[in-house]
C-alpha cells in the first residue's frame, strides 16, 4: 500500500502495480475505488465516492473545470501482476488502470491557476453497457470546461473519436424434425441469419478503407439446445457502428434480416468524433512534441465513455492514455512503465497549458 505520498516523489508505475493487485471487476469496484480514493486523499485531492460509486478526486477550486474521465473497472480474467524487464503485467494495465494511474499523478503534480479546479474521476462499469458511472456524472454534473478520456492510444497518440455499440440478440425455435428431412434446423435458421447480417455489413462498407467508417459485426456467441420435442437456437452479435450509421437505423436493418425467429437489441452508445480543430486537441499535440514525440492523431473501432458525454456535455473532448489498445482484454495485458512516465509528463504538461488558457479567458470567457 502507497501511503504519505507526495506529487513529486510518487512514480505512476508504483500507483498502477498497487492498483491493478485490487480486482475491480465491472460491478465489484468498490475496494479498488476506496483504496484510489485514499490514495488521491495523500496526493492533495479532496477525495471520496460519488453516488454511483464512482472514485473521485478534485483538486483546485474556481469556475472553470478540467475532467479526467477514466474508467476503474476492467473485465474478468486474473493476470498475475509482476514487472519483467520494465514491463508491468496486469488485469487493466492497459484498460485502463493505466491511462486512470497516469490521470491521478499528473492532476496532483499540475499547477493550476487560480480560479481553476481539476476533477479526476475513475468510473465505474464502462466496461458493461450500463455505463452507470459515466451516466451518473452526465445526470449530476455541469459540463466541465474540457474533458480527457482515459484510454490506451500509445503515449505519442491522441484520439478523436470512438466507434457505437449495438447489441443483438437473435432468437429461433423450430419444432424438432428428422435430420434427413428438408426443414432447417434451429441452428441452421441463427446461422444463416447471421450470413445475412454479416453480408449486409460487408455491403454497407464496400469501397470504404478506414475501419472506423465501416459496419463490424461479431458473433460472439452461437448455442442450439433441444427437448426432443422443440429445437432453439441463440445468436449474440454485437455491431461496431460508424458515425455515418446510427444504432436505430442499424437495428431496423438487422430486424428485417430476421425472415423467422426475433431479434432483440441493446444500444450501447452511438459512435462519436470530435474536432480536430478544437483548441483542446492542438495543446496535446504540442504537449507530445514538447517531450519529443511525433503525436499521432487516431480513431479508435471501440466504445468509451466518450461516446456518452462527448455528446451530452458538448465541451471540447479527446481521449488520452499509455499504452496499446490491441493488448485491450486479452491474457498479454501489459504495459511499458517507461511508456507510462513519458504519458504522466506529457499529460502533466497538458494540464498546465489547458488550465492556464482557461484562466487567461481564451476559451470562450469567463462563466
Amino acid at each position: 500500500m502507497l501511503e504519505s505520498i507526495s506529487p513529486t516523489s510518487v512514480q505512476t508505475a508504483e500507483l498502477l502495480r498497487e492498483l491493478v493487485r485490487i480486482p475491480s471487476p465491472s460491478g465489484a469496484e468498490a475496494p479498488a475505488v476506496e483504496w484510489l480514493c485514499r490514495q488521491m486523499a495523500a496526493l492533495g485531492y479532496h477525495a471520496a465516492p460519488d453516488g454511483a460509486g464512482n472514485a473521485v478526486g478534485t483538486r483546485g477550486d474556481g469556475p472553470r473545470e478540467i475532467l479526467l474521465l477514466g474508467h476503474i473497472d476492467t473485465v474478468p480474467g486474473h493476470i498475475p501482476v509482476e514487472v519483467v524487464d520494465g514491463v508491468l503485467y496486469g488485469r487493466g494495465t492497459v484498460d485502463a488502470k493505466g491511462p486512470l494511474a497516469t490521470f491521478v499523478v499528473a492532476g496532483a503534480r499540475a499547477h493550476l491557476p487560480p480560479g481553476v479546479r481539476l476533477t479526476v474521476v475513475g468510473a465505474v462499469e464502462e466496461e458493461v453497457m450500463s455505463s452507470r458511472g459515466a451516466r451518473y456524472l452526465i445526470e449530476t454534473r455541469p459540463a466541465p470546461d474540457a474533458v480527457i478520456i482515459g484510454e490506451p492510444g500509445g503515449w505519442d497518440g491522441v484520439v478523436l473519436g470512438y466507434k457505437g455499440s449495438v447489441a443483438l440478440e437473435y432468437r429461433v425455435t423450430v419444432p424438432m424434425a428428422h435430420s434427413a428431412g428438408p426443414a432447417p434446423t434451429a441452428a441452421e435458421l441463427a446461422a444463416d441469419y447471421w450470413y445475412r447480417l454479416r453480408t449486409w455489413c460487408a455491403e454497407w462498407s464496400v469501397g470504404i478503407d478506414h475501419a472506423f467508417h465501416r459496419v463490424d459485426p461479431t458473433l460472439n456467441a452461437l448455442n442450439s439446445t433441444s427437448d426432443g420435442l422443440v429445437g432453439a437456437a441463440v445468436a449474440r452479435i454485437g455491431l461496431r457502428l460508424p458515425p455515418a450509421l446510427s444504432p436505430e437505423e442499424a437495428i431496423q436493418v438487422a430486424t428485417s434480416l430476421a425472415s423467422t425467429g426475433e431479434v432483440a437489441a441493446t444500444v450501447n452508445a452511438p459512435a462519436f468524433q470530435t474536432d480536430k480543430r478544437q483548441p483542446l486537441v492542438g495543446t496535446f499535440l504540442a504537449a507530445v512534441r514538447a517531450h519529443g514525440g511525433t503525436p499521432r492523431l487516431k480513431l479508435k473501432t471501440g466504445t468509451s465513455d466518450m461516446n456518452l458525454v462527448g455528446p451530452a456535455w458538448g465541451c471540447p473532448i479527446l481521449a488520452y492514455g499509455p499504452g496499446d489498445s490491441k493488448l485491450d482484454h486479452t491474457p498479454e495485458e501489459h504495459v511499458p512503465l517507461a511508456e507510462l512516465e513519458r504519458a504522466t509528463a506529457i499529460l502533466t504538461t497538458a494540464i498546465e497549458r489547458v488550465a492556464a488558457q482557461l484562466a487567461a479567458g481564451r476559451w470562450g470567457g469567463e462563466r
